[in-house]
């Protein structure tokens, strides 16, 4: 099987949501030394089109989930591969989810998301306070700083996060993008978010667009 044939099939594994082919595809790929680059490259179609399916109603968020945590799985195998100086980052992207909130599923399928579009995320993991979000944009430099938080009791962290940026004359180096069940474009305006979504596709799209205006 030529290696066109094999990158259609990877991505219609995907489409079609049969992640249990995907893994093997990929080891298959790779025995029969097609670059790893451009494995990765027709994993993130896959992604795309799964995406687009997702955002057509075709798919609900549990396939969305699937498809995320199959890339995450075969990225694995997949990573020692790669020649990182043939892979150009979309952008780079801190994430994390707020003080006093310690849910991440959310946030993890929004990571793999962003991954999947060629974007290098620096993940905080949960509980993070307003000064370490300071220290790792300090640290990372990075073109998107990305907070989750799932309870309305945690919320108002977002601001404060803002507020310590702002405080730490950072807050005009990053876009920021905040999203959760709780969250609400108006909250978002409020307290100065670029961005606020509760919908993790969604906000990958909007993160790619920002990188996209960045390029031209």
């Amino acid at each position: 099987m030529s290696q066109d044939q094999l990158a259609h099939r990877l991505v219609s594994s995907f489409e079609q949501i049969e992640y249990h082919q995907v893994k093997e595809l990929v080891k298959t790929m790779l025995d029969t030394n097609i670059p790893s680059d451009d494995i990765l490259r027709t994993m993130q179609k896959g992604m795309v089109a799964i995406g687009e399916k997702y955002e057509k109603g075709e798919y609900y968020l549990s396939e969305l989930m699937g498809a995320a945590e199959t890339f995450k799985s075969v990225m694995v195998d997949l990573t020692p591969h790669l020649s990182k100086k043939n892979i150009s980052h979309t952008g780079i992207v801190v994430l994390g989810t707020v003080k006093g909130d310690i849910h991440e599923i959310g946030k993890n399928l929004f990571k793999t998301l962003l991954q999947s579009s060629g974007f290098q995320v620096h993940d905080l993991g949960v509980d993070v306070s307003p000064e370490r979000f300071v220290e790792e944009i300090n640290k990372r430099n990075p073109d998107i700083l990305a907070i989750s938080s799932l309870l309305t009791t945690t919320m108002n962290q977002n601001d404060l996060v803002i507020k310590q940026l702002k405080k730490n004359r950072l807050r005009n180096r990053v876009k920021i993008i905040i999203g959760g069940n709780a969250i609400t474009e108006e909250f978002g305006r409020e307290i100065g978010a670029d961005a606020a979504l509760r919908d993790a596709m969604l906000g990958a799209n909007i993160c790619v667009k920002w990188a996209k205006e960045w390029a031209k």
